[in-house]
């Protein structure tokens, strides 16, 4: 039997070529009823009945609620409302900045335009005034703006020009309080983040919920028609989430939120040709044991298109592996990022990213891409831009190749060989003014209904601080490498900062310092720590790299522990919740089985559960075959 799904007329453009390119490749959609063939007054899903609440679990998030039946057929995680409280938060934020860029810019084209008027008229003008002098009889001299031109009727024209003006503004005033924007979540599981969008962000025009589970569908249809209001904006969609995109470049979404199960590499193609100019990104990748891990270098490399960085700053590498793949994505296309908001939470990283249509500012990608040179003794790091850019006397861009490698094939320091990362993203990570605007929308929040407010403050006001410089350090990390003392992290920041180098904390891990400085300087300043803080002898082995860095014990420059009074970050002074501890049970859960049924099948042995899915020698009679308890463990 078909399955006919209402929908708003936003979306009636891409049923024909969602449905025709599903048949190509093999995919299945439920058909989707369009304009034409459906009733005037069936708008969305209002034709729907109100589902019993009492047959299921309700679950409540923001102000949408949603009904949970099965946690194996649909995906849900509680531990992601910091996610979607964020996410709301930036997307309100982006869509005053944009409403605010095209007033601008309108604003613009209407002087520019009245700037021609005027030019009209003063030619019209000059040319009335020529004709009175040759009907007159004088001699007039003949110019190349001479023409022959029609007359405007003063009193008339400038009636029309006022009514003309009063018409403009009364539409521009209207329109700007009609919803426009558009949405798309891709893996929309059980609609919770939709429903959302549509019911807490102002201007919602539509919000496309899809999702690739026949019984996620249903689910996002049956919590659609459970909250008040959702209906008129949020849209359920049955369809693979690469077809839709793909099937919106002509009429592209103002924002499309990706988060996936694992990575988002496959949708990031799709999703930078279906996103409009000056539109938003947001994007999920929840993989990071390949992407901040060190087992999996090559399948890194295969998702992003380059290589992790085996240290203490994978977190912020990650970020930056992600960047550069949805940046190289856009470029093909003549598009540039701009990077607003990149965060590493928790298990996962999230990153919102400004796309827009610009051919110039996409070549800047080669000289915003760098390689970087991690040292496998003492960590020490340096970075290799892809490219180089020269602005010429006339402001136009030169763009170059860059000169390198920075590193000898041995580390300065300690003499070990180094490790190649990337490429990867080198630019900010964060636009502070846009962290600016989320900080102001969180002050008008409800905690009650925005549960996880405090963290949001805590992790914007770090971000915020947090210098464009890449990577970080930890004081107790390279107090390791010296086999000496930790100094206190005050301490380490204020002979830096005495020494006229810039420093902050970083949202990523509790206790890490960003700096401009380089790490001869950091070594030089745990040398001088040494002095008063003598190391053991005993605990420096002949051949590690604490033997060649304490080779000279002298620094090269005078450093100054006086404690600075920019010591303590604004961030630590005014005790917010910077680094909240982890609720019970935080981490990711497992992959959501759809249609597909339970296998209740139980193994007996050693930490025996119930296992899904049990392998075929096990169906085949061979319980009493010995079972492999680290099989049994899923993720």
């Amino acid at each position: 039997m078909i399955r006919r799904v209402r929908t708003s007329r936003l979306v009636d453009h891409i049923v024909q070529n969602c449905y025709l390119y599903s048949r190509q490749a093999g995919v299945q959609f439920a058909h989707v009823s369009t304009a034409s063939d459906r009733q005037p007054e069936l708008i969305a899903n209002t034709s729907m009945e109100k589902p019993d609440g009492s047959k299921y679990i309700l679950l409540t998030e923001g102000r949408a609620t949603v009904l949970y039946e099965n946690e194996n057929q649909v995906f849900y995680n509680p531990v992601q409302q910091f996610n979607r409280d964020l996410s709301t938060c930036a997307i309100r934020a982006w869509s005053e900045e944009y409403t605010e860029q095209k007033t601008t810019a309108k604003r613009n084209q209407r002087k520019k335009r009245k700037l021609r008027n005027d030019k009209h008229k003063m030619s019209a003008k000059e040319n009335l005034k020529t004709q009175e002098e040759l009907e007159a009889g004088e001699e007039v001299a003949p110019t190349d703006t001479m023409e022959e031109v029609l007359l405007p009727d003063p009193k008339t024209d400038e009636v029309n020009t006022e009514a003309s003006e009063n018409v403009t503004q009364a539409a521009q005033g209207e329109r700007k309080k009609a919803p426009f924007i558009t949405i798309l979540e891709a893996l929309s599981a059980t609609g919770l983040r939709a429903i959302r969008y549509g019911l807490e962000i102002p201007l919602i025009k539509t919000v496309l919920a899809n999702d690739f589970s026949p019984a996620a569908v249903k689910a996002i249809e049956r919590n659609v028609a459970y909250n008040d209001g959702a209906p008129d904006v949020v849209v359920a969609f049955h369809g693979d989430a690469n077809v839709v995109m793909y099937s919106h470049k002509t009429k592209p979404f103002h924002v499309i939120d990706l988060d996936p199960y694992g990575t988002a590499a496959p949708f990031l193609d799709a999703a930078v040709q279906a996103v409009c100019d000056g539109g938003l990104l947001l994007i999920t990748c929840t993989d990071l044991s390949i992407l901040a891990g060190t087992g999996y270098p090559e399948k890194c490399f295969t998702n992003y298109g380059g290589m992790t960085c085996r240290t203490e700053f994978s977190h912020e590498s990650a970020l930056r592996l992600v960047l550069s793949s949805i940046a190289s994505a856009a470029a093909r296309y003549g598009k540039a990022i701009e990077p607003l908001l990149s965060l590493s939470i928790d298990f996962y990283v999230r990153v919102f990213v400004r796309v827009r249509n610009s051919p110039i500012q996409g070549k800047l990608l080669a000289s915003k891409t760098m390689l970087t040179y991690t040292c496998s003794g003492c960590g020490s790091t340096s970075y290799q831009p892809l490219g180089r850019v020269s602005i010429n006397e006339d402001g136009s861009q030169k763009h170059s190749f860059a000169q390198g490698p920075p590193v000898s094939s041995h580390c300065e320091h300690c003499g070990f060989v180094h490790h190649l990362g990337g490429p990867m993203w080198a630019g900010p990570l964060h636009n502070k003014d846009f962290i600016d605007r989320i900080q102001k929308i969180t002050e008008t929040l409800d905690p009650e209904i925005y549960k996880t407010v405090p963290r949001i403050k805590g992790m914007l006001t770090l971000a915020k601080e947090e210098l464009d410089d890449p990577f970080y350090f930890t004081a107790a990390h390279v107090s390791s490498t010296m086999r000496c003392s930790c100094p206190p992290m005050t301490t380490m920041t204020s002979a830096l900062l005495n020494a006229g180098y810039q420093v902050s904390p970083t949202h990523a891990v509790p206790g890490a310092i960003k700096t401009n400085a380089n790490w001869g300087i950091i070594w030089d300043i745990l040398r001088e720590w040494i002095k008063a803080n003598p190391v053991k002898e005993s605990n420096i082995k002949e051949h590690s790299p604490t033997k060649k860095l304490l080779e000279r014990r002298e620094p090269s420059f005078a450093v100054d522990f006086t404690m600075h009074p920019e010591a303590n970050p604004p961030s630590r002074r005014i005790k917010i919740a910077r680094y909240p501890l982890n609720p019970p049970n935080w981490g990711p859960k497992a992959r959501a089985k759809g249609d597909k049924p339970f296998n209740n099948n139980k193994i007996q042995g050693p930490g025996s559960e119930p296992v899904p899915d049990a392998p075929s020698r096990w169906k085949n009679g061979d319980e009493n075959e010995a079972v492999d308890t680290k099989k049994q463990k899923t993720s």
